[in-house]
């Protein structure tokens, strides 16, 4: 009976891969995916659907607000003040001036450079978005790039290493991940060091393979979104423009180095009152407006993600996932080997890292740090496993970032696949082994 538990959690996951594939809303699909594996495993519906303190979808996706909610909104707001000051028009900018149009490469690389920064600083993945895409358009056009080429810069900036390799990244899943096993966010950082640099290497090498092929094919500008220009009329200086980014990531850096506790929380709140003194008349004063969307922007992101993670609350219940889960403990490698596949697998079931680094947190995160692994080895693994598989054609935000982008699967899915599963998964794999030798 076991086996038709199985079975029932790999149609519900099929179910609701293609789902998401189809475009469907994650807010319906994940709760017709815990009840699927619910009936299919035989539990008892009220019980593991609505009144479990603990193991029920609801309890799981409640769970999952509550403790991730601070970081989604203090991200939000940051990044509102970042995007509605100019601040993110003026670095880019800046930063655009210095790499020039001569170069394609240059100009890919650029890009991908200030994704990064704006990644690492703690903007959200949709500001940053939508603040280089219109810097961006006219340099592709004028360089003659196939703009299908934009998501391969802009998938190494912001979905690879910013995100849970480098120390001290403020990313939500890497918060999620390194409050669930005990540790700071630069926990194990000459492993995340490394991480990144493979990344960064190989992630350059893919953008000029992919360059090359392109201009071989006689590719050129295509882009049909219409002129998004912003105006450059009193934007902030560079300087103005970077300190709140500065500010944070070496508060993160300090304060980790002195173990201050919630330390990411400590810095966004630094951050943005300094960017409400500095950009205050860049905002029209308007604060009550930038908090007022900024925490409003928050919501639809933390109530997908929710939803999502909802459903590990039951499959973790099943006893469909207890044969999973003897097979993921018991395979050869060790337990960073077995963490990596289960998170990976999670992210991928559920298309989305975060989501799946909650469920790992508040699931099966105390089974192998009671197996006596380093704690710090094991944040990174899980973390950047998590990424992965959450990187997978039915990623939830990445229908949306295509959308936006105007491009497809079809026509783009390819380079976010090479930077953020091949890519990441070498990195992943030589994080794993350094991590087995000892090294943090």
């Amino acid at each position: 009976m076991e086996w038709i538990g199985v079975a029932g959690i790999v149609v519900a996951l099929v179910f609701f891969i293609v789902a998401a594939m189809k475009g469907y809303t994650v807010m319906l699909t994940a709760p017709i995916t815990a009840i699927i594996i619910i009936l299919t495993n035989q539990m008892d519906f009220n019980q593991f659907f609505f009144a479990d303190p603990q193991d029920s979808y609801l309890a799981g996706a409640g769970s999952f607000v509550m403790s991730t909610i601070p970081i989604f909104i203090l991200s939000a707001v940051f990044g509102k003040y970042i995007d509605a000051s100019g601040a993110a028009r003026s670095i880019a900018s800046a930063l655009m001036s210095k790499v020039g149009t001569n170069s394609p490469y240059g100009v890919l690389l650029g890009i991908a450079a200030i994704t990064a920064l704006f990644s690492y600083g703690g903007i959200a993945i949709f500001v940053v978005m939508f603040a280089i895409m219109p810097l961006a358009k006219p340099i592709f056009k004028e360089c003659n790039i196939a703009w299908h080429l934009f998501l391969a810069s802009f998938a190494l900036g912001a979905a690879s290493f910013t995100m849970g390799m480098i120390p001290g990244s403020p990313d939500t899943s890497n918060v999620i991940t390194a409050n669930g096993c005990g540790v700071t966010t630069t926990a194990a950082p000459v492993l995340g060091i490394i991480g990144s640099i493979v990344t960064i290497v190989l992630g350059c090498v893919y953008i000029k393979i992919a360059l090359k092929r392109s201009q071989a094919k006689g590719e050129g500008y295509d882009c049909i979104l219409p002129d998004m220009s912003y105006s450059t009329d009193n934007l902030p200086s560079l300087a103005r423009s970077l300190t709140p980014i500065v500010v944070l990531i070496a508060t993160i850096l300090i304060g980790s180095a002195f173990k201050v506790p919630n330390i990411v929380y400590i810095a966004m709140t630094i951050a943005i009152v300094l960017s409400a003194v500095l950009f205050n008349r860049y905002i029209n004063h308007d604060h009550k407006g930038v908090l007022g969307s900024g925490a409003q922007d928050s919501l639809a992101p933390v109530l997908f993600t929710a939803a999502a993670a909802g459903i590990g609350s039951v499959v973790a219940a099943s006893s469909g996932f207890g044969v999973i889960q003897e097979a993921v403990y018991n395979m050869p490698g060790g337990p960073y080997v077995s963490a990596a596949v289960l998170s990976c697998t999670l992210g991928g079931i559920i298309g989305g890292g975060t989501a799946a680094c909650g469920i790992m947190v508040q699931n099966f995160i105390g089974d192998y740090l009671a197996l006596g692994v380093s704690a710090a080895v094991l944040y990174k693994v899980v973390n950047v496993a998590a990424l992965v598989g959450g990187a997978l054609p039915n990623a939830g935000s990445l229908f949306g970032m295509l959308n936006a982008m105007s491009l497809n699967h079809k026509n783009a899915y390819r380079h976010f696949f090479w930077q953020s599963v091949v890519i990441d998964g070498i990195a992943l794999v030589v994080i794993i082994v350094l991590g087995t030798l000892g090294v943090q």
